[in-house]
């Protein structure tokens, strides 16, 4: 047995002492409190709807909002020295490598995209909505992520 891994276990310690119990203790939470003030927010700047919906809308968000919220605060609070089957430096791995080169690549893309697009744009004088286009720009550059990764993947793993 390694003696390093003695002190490892599936879900981790925090980085302030305690068991992997107090760890995911702390996560749910702080994701409770993180989607709490999250959904407050949604609920101060929402649509505009009688009080009975905006408080639905409220729980909803914060229901939807809690395992990713609770993640984020596990993420923040973890000791990464004691999760069992970590990387001990994930930058030096062969999928970091990888990474790094498809969000190069991805970034030069989006780059050559957003000006094409933009010149497009301004040429023929299309009206489209800022959010929408910023949305699909995000989508883009998350998919010309994922391929690069793939094909960078295939061909030196």
């Amino acid at each position: 047995m390694d003696s390093k891994a003695v002190g490892q276990s599936k879900w981790g310690r925090s980085r302030f002492g305690g068991s992997s119990a107090l760890l995911i203790f702390l996560s749910l939470s702080g994701g409770l409190m993180l989607s709490a003030a999250l959904a407050l927010v949604w609920w101060m700047f929402g649509a505009e709807a009688d009080q009975q919906r905006r408080i639905l809308a409220g729980v909803v968000f914060a229901v939807l909002m809690l395992p990713a919220a609770s993640a984020l605060c596990w993420v923040f609070m973890l000791d990464r020295d004691t999760l069992a089957g970590a990387v001990s430096d994930p930058d030096s791995s062969i999928e970091g490598k990888w990474y790094e080169k498809a969000v190069f690549g991805a970034f030069h893309d989006l780059i050559a995209i957003c000006g094409l697009g933009a010149l497009a744009l301004g040429i023929l004088r299309i009206d489209v909505d800022p959010v929408t286009m910023l949305v699909g720009v995000v989508v883009l550059a998350a998919v010309d992520t994922v391929v690069r990764y793939l094909v960078i993947r295939k061909v030196e793993g």
